[in-house]
């Protein structure tokens, strides 16, 4: 490992220790201080089939989440409001990432890790969440923001009731 990827891991151990104190708050609005101007936020529906290759929803096919900074926003705003009736009372949150790569390129770099969220609501309401994520750092006036978000569950069906959480 060269230095210069062992100071971005670290730089990225960091990022993701901070980001996942935000969003075990909820506190999404600061959340997305996390995220460059323009950005990608990408979670793929995943099918059962029997090529791998196909598994994974393509881009511009369904995905749970195929935001961009606008309608981010929106969703963000409803869930810091009080319309958010499937967030009350609020889901507690516990997230574990694992960095697996660091890949260094032109205008940034390239984070693939395993994510596991676990997300419980009321007495009864457990979910949990896990699979990969792959995040696209670009540098934003001399600190790293995310610039596209992409994360593939293990799972092809959800059983959650409503996906009001972010991975």
């Amino acid at each position: 490992m060269t230095s210069t990827t062992a100071a971005l891991m670290s730089t990225v151990d960091e990022i993701y220790r901070r980001e996942i104190r935000v969003l075990q708050k909820s506190a999404y609005l600061d959340w997305l201080a996390f995220f460059a101007p323009e950005f990608r936020y990408r979670m793929p529906v995943v099918k059962n089939t029997d090529a791998r290759a196909d598994m994974i929803a393509r881009d511009g096919e369904l995905a749970y989440y195929d935001e961009d900074r606008t309608t981010m926003e929106l969703r963000v705003r409803k869930l810091a409001s009080s319309h958010a009736w499937t967030e009350i009372p609020p889901s507690r949150l516990r997230y574990f990432v694992q960095v697996l790569d660091l890949t260094v390129g032109e205008g940034g770099f390239e984070v693939v890790s395993n994510i596991l969220v676990f997300r419980t609501r009321n007495e009864d309401q457990e979910h949990t969440y896990y699979g990969e994520r792959t995040d696209r750092f670009v540098e934003v006036a001399g600190e790293w923001k995310i610039a596209e978000r992409v994360v593939v569950l293990d799972r092809a069906r959800l059983a959650a009731e409503n996906m009001n959480i972010f991975l």
